[in-house]
């Protein structure tokens, strides 16, 4: 697996926080009765929450990467050990850390809904909305890694790329520019249908990589700067269409394909801070899963010593974002040096 990866994941649990802090500080903002921010601090904050939508393709990616690292033999296949501890590592902490959310939100945040509604939410991935799709690639990962390394590779893309634009245009009516007909909605899958078409692309595009690095490398370094710089464009124009200058809806599902694209022709010694990068690269899983509980309590603490803060949403947003990444780390680290390292695990991933 290439060595950038390990920094460009935790880039993107950065990107993450960045979007979810800033969401919840205007959100408190606004509900305690500030008008919403307008100026270069909307324009500020507007530009940086955008960054988010690079954050699970990039993780994903790295996810298939990781897959493809594992895979043994030729033709490649993953051992039966491998994917049995995988799949405990992704789904222990997924369901333990979604009941604690569930709890948080009904005793302090007093959000109420049925025992039913629960049970879809742990289904669908609700806050973690990624994770059932990643679970569906991780099993669909035997078959994957048999065929990634052939010429139909790049055949199944193209076709995943397919599906994930006909989803769009399903779940998002004329996104492409014209309406399927009102059958095609049943072609939709539950559950993961708007993940699907949002990231579907994103894991395989990674596997496939993994397998075939040694050719792709090359390539992709030669072509970073044109990837990089197609990035940037369509970037902006995404986030122009975000702020209603223009119309042009699909701009933020192309950027970060054209990013990941890129990211293989990366060199780890080009990435800044990659170290502490990477030291936040080690516990991604743990934070995504563990920060929303976090700001919510820290903004709770913060606004009953300070009900102030809530009128000041970029000081907000950045007391948030640093409380979500080092209360974390902190426990994480903690608990991965202390007497409990053996759970560390099954409870964090």
């Amino acid at each position: 697996m290439s060595r950038q990866l390990g920094a460009l994941s935790g880039l993107s649990i950065l990107l993450i926080l960045v979007n979810h802090t800033i969401e919840l500080a205007l959100s408190l903002s606004v509900r305690s009765g500030y008008p919403p921010l307008s100026g270069w601090q909307h324009y500020l904050l507007t530009f940086l929450q955008g960054l988010g939508v690079f954050a699970v393709p990039t993780f994903l990616f790295i996810s298939g990467s990781f897959v493809a690292y594992a895979a043994q033999g030729d033709p490649p296949h993953l051992p039966r050990k491998f994917m049995v501890s995988s799949l405990r590592h992704i789904l222990l902490p997924y369901v333990i850390w979604s009941l604690v959310f569930y709890i948080f939100v009904y005793f302090l945040l007093d959000v109420q809904i049925s025992v039913l509604g629960y049970i879809k939410n742990l289904i669908v991935g609700s806050p973690f909305h990624f994770v059932p799709l990643l679970v569906f690639w991780y099993l669909l990962s035997p078959l994957l890694v048999r065929y990634g390394k052939t010429r139909y590779a790049v055949v199944f893309l193209c076709l995943v790329a397919l599906f994930q634009l006909m989803l769009l245009n399903i779940l998002r009516p004329g996104i492409l520019g014209f309406h399927f007909p009102g059958w095609m909605d049943s072609l939709a899958p539950p559950v993961l249908r708007t993940t699907l078409a949002d990231w579907a692309i994103y894991f395989p595009m990674g596997l496939v990589f993994g397998l075939n690095a040694a050719k792709v490398l090359p390539w992709s370094r030669r072509l970073a700067w044109l990837f990089g710089g197609l990035t940037v464009v369509v970037f902006l124009v995404g986030l122009l269409a975000a702020l209603q200058i223009i119309h042009a809806p699909l701009a933020r599902y192309l950027c970060p394909l054209t990013f990941i694209l890129m990211l293989p022709g990366i060199k780890r010694e080009s990435i800044p801070l990659a170290r502490k990068l990477e030291r936040v690269g080690r516990r991604t899983y743990g934070i995504y899963l563990t920060h929303q509980i976090v700001i919510y309590v820290v903004a709770e603490i913060l606004l009953g010593l300070l009900p102030a803060l809530a009128g000041l949403p970029m000081l907000l947003s950045l007391l948030l974002f640093i409380a979500a990444l080092e209360v974390p780390l902190l426990v994480m680290e903690a608990i991965a040096r202390g007497p409990a390292k053996q759970a560390y695990r099954y409870v964090f991933g």
